[in-house]
């Protein structure tokens, strides 16, 4: 299976295993980033959105990043991720996943 294959909720807990094999256990907060493609307006609509959240945001080039800071472990991150894929299909967008820095605890 490809990373492209995995579901978000596969994907997050490969991710979770590699911070894992480094002595991270993902719950020392830490900048995490959000990756959203797809339509100009739609990326605009959620830039909006996500500030007022609380996100930073950057985007270009049919891209938009989200910035926080943030603990990673799987009872923290899972409502996280839940929120960024139902973003994503509220604005037709493409949710490409996230990344964050090793940090040992």
């Amino acid at each position: 299976m490809t990373d492209a294959d995995a579901s978000h909720d596969e994907r997050d807990a490969m991710i979770r295993a590699a911070l894992a094999e480094h002595g991270d256990s993902g719950v020392t907060p830490r900048h995490t980033l959000f990756y959203f493609f797809g339509d100009d307006a739609a990326l605009g609509d959620l830039n909006e959105v996500a500030r007022r959240a609380g996100y930073l945001t950057r985007g270009g080039d049919d891209s938009l990043i989200l910035e926080t800071t943030m603990a990673v472990d799987e009872a923290a991150f899972a409502p996280v991720s839940v929120m960024m894929q139902s973003w994503a299909a509220a604005f037709q967008l493409d949710y490409d996943g996230w990344e964050c820095a090793v940090a040992t605890n």
